[in-house]
């Protein structure tokens, strides 16, 4: 019962962030993609990836390795925490130099354009930035002090958009010679911002909690074990991450070769990677939540040999996921292309929107089951899975972009089928390592019923409004209301609620 109350008030409190983080986020694009238009906005979509990368490199893992080691008993937070942070210093502080010496190179070799180079530059102070705060973030999560966390979040996005839409505002859209450098220049601030908080709150926690006993050696405090957790989650992360860096520098030249202007292709890019796929990402918000409060709360049962403890997390964890992005992805694929020219006025075509929809509905579920599986000590396997789902990707985007007719299509296809890929193989792992049968009808069905109501309610609805002079925004959000309040109504007479069994 006490593992299940952290989960739902752990999971609600990162929700909430991550949910308000996210509407911040897609205000921000939207205010990104009318500062910078399609084709800026592709330039700093092929910049981003790589920062991710060196964002990758330089956190080392650490949160994760943090989160799951001072879940467990007679562990020295204090010694952690700064041996971690050592980890991080000793990781980022070099990738920042080479970044900055090396900046004019990096930007002819993966862009072809020294222009590059000054974004590079701008965006190499952040890494420091990015490692401390995750290091603290770990700790709180593993503590369950999520509220430091969730606020910093939120703060780091706020000061973004308030930032962009003053000078929009003020300065107005022209003001600037070079755009994207300004919107690359917001990375460093955030983060700088969100140190700041989680800084500050863990001060006060040291200052207002009783200290660790630093006398003893606890168990699980060594560099080596750090690193132990921490390296494959890294590997993980900067595959990813180096998926991204290859598809903005591959995917546009494909696109040229296969006979599409050097123009169209980076607006392609640009749609695809700062319009489209947020928008599908939305949803992450709870299973990212879910993921990161699983790994400790699965980490103490797994300490604990709790066989039951550990099959009842992943459970209730599959079952909200599923309860949350059922009716998310009947709505996007209701709305979400209108959702997208409403936001960013993009005209995102259907044969690249609908594929990424339905291959998100996997990936929000692949979320859940990464966690579950770092929470059991098995950082590798996520790792290895996502680099099976990557190689795919990569070789289907390959053979689907040699003819213009079929490459924009073909690339969402490529990237939809390897988020379906990953949570199949992460189910197989996660069951063969714990001999935990998942009910995937049983978690599924439910959901699937309920959003029945939802999906005729939505329908009749869109037939009821469409002759009205009504705002487009008005509606859609009428229709969202509607569609929930009749999908909760459904969720209620099929015995499955929200109640939080406390």
């Amino acid at each position: 019962m006490q593992h299940k109350r952290a989960l739902w008030w752990g999971t609600l409190t990162l929700t909430g962030a991550a949910l308000a983080s996210r509407g911040l986020g897609l205000i921000y694009r939207m205010l990104l993609a009318r500062f910078l238009g399609s084709e800026g906005l592709g330039f700093f979509q092929m910049i981003f990836p790589l920062y991710i990368s060196l964002v990758t490199l330089a956190v080392a893992g650490t949160p994760v390795a943090v989160s799951q080691l001072v879940a467990e008993e007679n562990i020295n937070g204090v010694l952690l925490v700064r041996r971690s942070l050592a980890i991080v210093m000793f990781t980022s502080l070099p990738l920042i130099t080479l970044v900055i010496l090396a900046a004019r190179p990096l930007a002819i070799v993966l862009y072809h354009d020294t222009q590059f180079s000054v974004f590079l530059i701008t965006v190499a102070p952040a890494l420091l930035a990015v490692g401390f705060s995750a290091v603290l973030r770990g700790y709180f999560v593993g503590v369950q002090h999520l509220s430091y966390p969730a606020f910093s979040q939120v703060a780091e996005q706020l000061s973004r958009v308030v930032i962009l839409y003053t000078i929009l505002n003020i300065f107005g859209q022209q003001a600037f010679n070079n755009a994207p450098l300004v919107a690359v220049a917001l990375i460093p601030l955030g983060e700088g911002i969100s140190l700041i908080i989680l800084a500050s709150a863990y001060s006060h926690t040291l200052s207002h909690e009783l200290p660790w006993n630093s006398s003893s050696e606890p168990r699980g405090t060594t560099i080596s074990q750090i690193l132990e957790l921490s390296v494959p989650v890294t590997l993980s992360r900067l595959l990813g991450s180096l998926v991204g860096v290859i598809e903005a520098f591959w995917l546009p030249w494909r696109l040229e070769k296969a006979g599409m202007s050097t123009y169209n292709a980076i607006r392609y890019f640009g749609q695809l990677t700062g319009m489209a796929i947020p928008l599908i990402l939305f949803p992450t918000a709870l299973t990212m939540a879910l993921a990161t409060n699983l790994i400790p709360l699965v980490s103490q049962a797994h300490s604990r040999h709790d066989q039951a403890g550990i099959r009842s997390v992943l459970t209730e964890s599959l079952q909200t996921t599923a309860v949350f992005t059922v009716p998310v992805t009947m709505f996007l694929l209701i709305f979400g292309i209108q959702l997208d020219d409403l936001f960013f006025h993009a005209h995102i075509p259907a044969s690249l929107f609908y594929p990424l929809t339905l291959g998100g509905f996997f990936l929000y579920f692949d979320i859940t089951l990464s966690g579950a599986l770092r929470g059991l000590g098995r950082t590798d396997i996520p790792m290895r899975n996502d680099l099976i789902a990557s190689g795919v990707e990569l070789t289907l985007i390959w053979l689907l972009t040699t003819n213009l007719s079929i490459a924009p299509t073909g690339v969402a296809t490529a990237i939809a089928i390897g988020f379906v890929i990953s949570p199949i193989l992460n189910t197989w792992s996660l069951s063969r390592l714990t001999r935990i049968s998942i009910s995937w009808l049983a978690i599924l069905a439910v959901p699937l019923i309920s959003a029945i109501p939802a999906l005729l309610t939505f329908i009749l609805w869109h037939v009821w409004s469409m002759p009205l002079n009504v705002n487009p925004l008005v509606k859609l959000v009428a229709g969202i209301a509607l569609g929930l309040l009749a999908y909760l109504a459904a969720l209620a007479m099929t015995g499955r609620s929200f109640r939080m069994r406390l």
